[in-house]
């Protein structure tokens, strides 16, 4: 008789094992962050916190594509300013953006001589900076009308000597890691999904645009499926937007929620939303009676939870895990250990 009850016991611990072992799948993580400042200059904050991460991977946004009304052409813009020599404590993966206004205009006959525009500045840069990347990253927010056009994009720079032997990626939207049909699988060697930006930043109603566990899990049910290898980027910043009436007026550029919360011009109405008091000019922007502003941000909770969720229904054995981005003020607003358990959520 306690035979038989032990042996039950062993077999339902092993049952235990085995269910908490396929939902919390073990990865190898690399960690980084994102760059994605006009000028290369980490301040000894940003060095600091990234030492205490152990992060070895640093994202770079070189330039970005856009439509050029003089060339008629969509052009290399922005170029980021980089230092003759990088600190060589990071693997560095160099970032080029491409605008969904560029891919609109540009000429499906323009793409083959784009890729080449996109690849020699690229080469040319890291060169400048003696940087040997063994992955370049394409960022675009691609539609399922312009997805033919991207995708073409795509292949004709994996076609370009500079591109031989390295990893070509690029970033996924929530919605295209949803609606595979409409958005396809881009051809590339792996993707990075970008787990932010998630809500509709212009609805009065939205809780929180950047990030929502709700809304992920809506999006990211059967991410298990994705054909791509993925990494995971998760956001660090935080923005404020304005509604008048009800209805979305824009995001409110260099305010910080800091500063809605300290202005007493602002009445808190509800966790992260603030009513202005008065008819007044304030940072650039007028504000009447009535205003509200949203204040949004990532939690250091809500954080882990994406990453709980994430790593549980990412099939690949390793990956990056990134945060976008790396910013001295942003990163003020986090302790070290409440990074280091999103990162050791992958493990």
């Amino acid at each position: 008789m306690n035979g038989t009850k032990k042996h039950g016991c062993s077999l339902l611990l092993l049952l235990c094992f085995f269910m908490w072992s396929c939902k919390h799948a073990h990865h190898q993580v690399k960690r980084g962050f994102y760059y994605w400042k006009t000028t290369y200059n980490l301040t000894g904050s940003e060095i600091y916190t990234l030492h205490q991460l152990q992060c070895k991977h640093m994202y770079v946004r070189l330039f970005d594509v856009d439509w050029s009304a003089a060339n008629n052409a969509a052009v290399p813009l922005a170029p980021i300013h980089l230092p003759q020599q990088l600190d060589t404590m990071f693997t560095y993966v160099p970032v080029v953006f491409i605008t969904q206004n560029a891919l609109v205009r540009m000429s499906d006959t323009s793409i083959a001589e784009l890729a080449g525009n996109i690849a020699s500045l690229t080469e040319q840069m890291c060169d400048a900076a003696n940087i040997h990347p063994q992955e370049v990253q394409i960022d675009c927010d691609w539609t399922s009308t312009l997805r033919d056009k991207y995708f073409s994009i795509l292949k004709y720079v994996k076609q370009q000597p500079y591109l031989a032997g390295k990893i070509l990626s690029c970033t996924i939207r929530m919605h295209q890691a949803k609606y595979t049909r409409q958005s396809g699988i881009p051809p590339v060697d792996k993707g990075l999904l970008m787990c932010y930006n998630m809500g509709d930043l212009k609805k009065y109603n939205t809780q929180n645009s950047i990030i929502d566990m709700d809304e992920a899990k809506l999006y990211l049910k059967h991410l298990d499926t994705y054909p791509l290898q993925l990494d995971v980027a998760l956001p660090l910043f935080r923005w404020c937007l304005l509604f008048r009436d009800g209805r979305f007026k824009g995001i409110l550029r260099d305010v910080r929620p800091d500063d809605v919360i300290s202005n007493n011009m602002f009445t808190q109405q509800q966790d992260n939303i603030y009513r202005s008091n008065t008819d007044t000019s304030w940072k650039g922007y007028y504000f009447r009676t009535g205003d509200v502003v949203r204040t949004e941000a990532a939690s250091p909770t809500v954080l882990e939870a994406m990453a709980n969720y994430t790593a549980a229904h990412i099939k690949n054995n390793a990956l990056n895990v990134v945060f976008f981005d790396c910013d001295s003020l942003i990163l003020s607003k986090y302790k070290v250990d409440e990074l280091e358990k999103v990162y050791t959520a992958y493990k």
